[in-house]
């Protein structure tokens, strides 16, 4: 396992700010994002990349029901894809991380642990003890070795509710086979 600090910073730069309050993840090399629908709830986002550059990204799939967007850079982005865990391996009382910009701070980071990963109101969540604040939806949620597992969406009854990352990366094949038929 990377020392905290290593692993917090190697995070945040597959972090976007996605303007005005929010977080998304930089998926793939082809300059995708992934973020929460209702992030990105136009055609185009402003965003902001690790190094602080501002650019435009446009919104090509987008699914209210199961919360998602994935948005694609116009010109290329500072940072680095995120690697994608399994979030079908998480077990209730692992360490997973939040990696957001909560009220306006780039790159914030809270640490908790999962509470269940499963069925709520007909979909699948990640249930963790992470304290969560507007801005991160959208962003990070990683285990300890720094794989994106979830992307955080909204608190329920005190605990932070993430998209399984499994789930986030079916639906950007969906784009990816939109885009080649």
């Amino acid at each position: 396992m990377l020392h905290f600090e290593a692993l917090a910073e190697r995070l945040r730069r597959s972090l976007v700010q996605i303007l005005p309050g929010g977080s998304g993840v930089i998926w793939d090399a082809s300059g995708f994002i992934v973020t929460n629908a209702h992030v990105a709830t136009g055609k185009s986002a402003e965003i902001v990349d690790a190094s602080g550059k501002r650019s435009l990204a446009r919104v090509i799939l987008r699914d209210r029901e199961r919360d998602l967007a994935v948005l694609q850079a116009v010109q290329p982005l500072f940072g680095e894809p995120a690697e994608i865990g399994d979030s079908d391996s998480l077990r209730a009382g692992q360490l997973v991380l939040a990696v957001g910009n909560p009220l306006g701070i780039t790159g914030a980071l809270a640490a908790g642990v999962i509470h269940t990963v499963g069925p709520l109101a007909r979909r699948n969540w990640i249930q963790a003890d992470v304290r969560l604040a507007p801005g991160n939806s959208g962003g990070i949620l990683a285990d300890a070795s720094g794989r994106v597992v979830g992307i955080p969406a909204m608190i329920f009854k005190g605990l932070a509710l993430a998209v399984p990352s499994n789930d986030a990366d079916a639906f950007v094949r969906r784009v990816l086979l939109k885009k080649t038929a």
